[in-house]
């Protein structure tokens, strides 16, 4: 099946290590889902093993951040210990939608398939999550493309949209993945554009079959896949650089 093709992606990506994109509450709540705040810690011990692991921010930012995660909706308390407040979490990691939720956060998916998936994932809508993941990577094939059309004037989709984008057969593709010098290249080229063609059928069967997708592991891998192909389209189908004069 598709996730499998990226589920060694998804196992060495499953770190919390020198990630530019990271932000003090997400590394926070990988903190918590690590068990970190299972006992008191002041805002010196946090930033220690932040620093530990790369990250390096100023007290007062964790400072703030530590108390937006007492808030009510947090997952974390705020204890007096001495003349120092310290931070422990309000509870446990014990179900499946915590551990779910930390697999989320310390994945670095593309910025759009955490906007547009996040939400869902949360609320535990495992197939909402999906379902928008894929559909955005479609969307952005036709807007990166300039929306193609067929002979009738109608927005190419599914199979017709990734053969007229991807296809080298016969035929220069609007999106290349190499040089297409070689058989292997054009191997290569098609391999990739059959994940796109992929993803046709499997946006089609989850948005017109009734069913409950509760797999966690299984969903961050769809929406792995989905990550994996947003940065291709980001990375191949840049414009020229412009000659130097």
């Amino acid at each position: 099946m598709l996730p499998t093709l990226v589920s060694s992606l998804l196992r060495t990506a499953l770190v919390m290590k020198n990630n530019k994109n990271a932000t003090i509450p997400r590394l926070l709540k990988i903190l918590w889902l690590k068990g970190f705040f299972s006992r008191p810690r002041d805002v010196s011990e946090v930033s220690d093993r932040l620093a530990a692991t790369g990250y390096h921010f100023n007290s007062s930012s964790l400072s703030v951040a530590l108390m937006r995660a007492v808030r009510p909706e947090g997952f974390l308390s705020r204890v007096k210990k001495g003349d120092r407040w310290k931070y422990i979490q309000k509870r446990p990691i014990t179900t499946k939608l915590d551990q779910g939720t930390g697999l989320f956060a310390q994945y670095d998916f593309h910025p759009r398939i955490k906007e547009v998936a996040f939400q869902q994932f949360e609320n535990n809508d495992f197939k909402g999550a999906i379902q928008n993941a894929l559909v955005e990577v479609i969307d952005q094939v036709k807007v990166k493309t300039k929306r193609p059309k067929d002979d009738n004037g109608r927005d190419l989709d599914g199979d017709s949209l990734m053969n007229h984008v991807f296809g080298c057969d016969n035929q220069r593709p609007k999106i290349k993945f190499n040089s297409l010098k070689t058989s292997l290249d054009k191997a290569e080229q098609r391999g990739i554009m059959n994940l796109y063609k992929g993803i046709v059928g499997v946006r089609d069967k989850k948005a017109h079959l009734n069913f409950i997708q509760n797999d966690l592991l299984k969903t961050i891998e769809y929406l792995s896949l989905a990550s994996l192909l947003m940065r291709l389209l980001d990375e191949f189908s840049l414009p020229p650089k412009r000659r130097a004069r």
